[in-house]
């Protein structure tokens, strides 16, 4: 019994003692000090990577804007920079206008002759006529209507504006003006959207005084090579053979809007309808022998030889030739300017 006290009384006391021991220890971490320095600033890894660059680029020199300024090349003006594109393309800029250098020429010698003649009639105390607005806007360039364009589609027409003419129909008239041929201009011709013309010319004359009997209306293209065949072969194949020269040609058709072999058999257009060809029938020579187109005799050898001659060298000239033998065509020579795409001529 008392061993079993003892041992009781003892367990009393451990446990006691681990009491006072915990309440010790929670009071002592209560009561700890804090020994660290006050004056000592904390700073964090975010604070020093935003004042880092800040120092760094107050440490780099920084340059002088007058310096700067001095060594900066100035802006290019408008003018270098039209000059520089002129240069790089190579191209002048008449060339994209439509004019040449001998138009040009032509031009302004026309205008000191117009100017002289106009200061001579001032002094003869004429009125001054002032300024042709039509002469005048014949100079500047114009997009040929019907000129063909990519992928060899139709570029679309614009409208006729009066006083002005492409290029190309200006030297074709210069060209006629040269040779001494005698027309007159006519007013653009559209007769639906397979016939017309949109500069015709009617020739009256050609190189020689030779009369185109009678007058015939056709574009300026056809007219050109019309007049360079007969001065070129017609005239001097006559004189050979007959010592004289042409009077008249006998034409037998310009203009017309039909289709090939007017309509029989046939729905394609004619080149008469675009005044791309004109017809033949005669010629009459300055004694006043006349020459028909037809078969002649046997003994006929002159006019055969002629006629032979006329229809041969008209392929010179023109892409198609069709004469006696050929259907519809035993009264006439017929000559235009179709383009084919083969390029090849066709004379029959």
């Amino acid at each position: 019994m008392s061993f079993s006290y003892l041992r009781h009384a003892v367990s009393c006391t451990a446990i006691s003692l681990a009491l006072a021991g915990c309440s010790i220890g929670g009071l002592m971490t209560s009561f700890s000090v804090d020994t660290s320095d006050k004056n000592s600033q904390v700073v964090t890894r975010s604070e020093v990577a935003r004042t880092q660059p800040a120092a760094d680029s107050s440490k780099t020199p920084q340059p002088d804007a007058s310096r700067l300024a001095a060594d900066e090349p100035p802006p290019p003006t408008i003018e270098q920079l039209i000059a520089e594109t002129e240069t790089s393309a190579g191209v002048p800029i008449d060339s994209y206008l439509g004019f040449s250098s001998a138009e040009d020429s032509k031009d302004v010698t026309a205008i000191a002759a117009q100017e002289a003649r106009t200061a001579e009639r001032q002094v003869d105390g004429a009125p001054d006529p002032g300024i042709d607005p039509i002469q005048t806007a014949s100079l500047l360039p114009h997009v040929q209507p019907g000129a063909t364009g990519q992928g060899g589609m139709s570029a679309p027409k614009q409208n006729r504006i009066p006083g002005l003419m492409p290029l190309a129909e200006r030297q074709c008239r210069s060209e006629l003006n040269r040779m001494g041929v005698t027309f007159t201009e006519v007013e653009a011709i559209a007769n639906g959207s397979q016939c017309g013309i949109e500069y015709p010319v009617k020739l009256q004359s050609l190189p020689g005084d030779i009369a185109v009997s009678p007058n015939v209306t056709v574009n300026c293209d056809t007219a050109l090579a019309f007049a360079q065949w007969v001065q070129n072969d017609v005239a001097p194949a006559a004189r050979v053979r007959y010592l004289t020269g042409l009077k008249s040609i006998q034409t037998m058709g310009g203009y017309s809007c039909r289709r090939v072999n007017n309509g029989t058999n046939s729905r394609t257009m004619s080149e008469h309808s675009k005044g791309n060809a004109i017809d033949v029938g005669g010629f009459t020579l300055n004694t006043g022998k006349k020459i028909d187109i037809s078969r002649k005799g046997l003994f006929a050898f002159r006019e055969k030889g002629l006629l032979k001659s006329v229809r041969a060298s008209g392929c010179d000239y023109f892409n198609t030739v069709l004469g006696p033998g050929y259907p519809k065509h035993g009264d006439h020579f017929h000559f235009d300017l179709k383009q084919r795409s083969s390029g090849k001529s066709y004379c029959n």
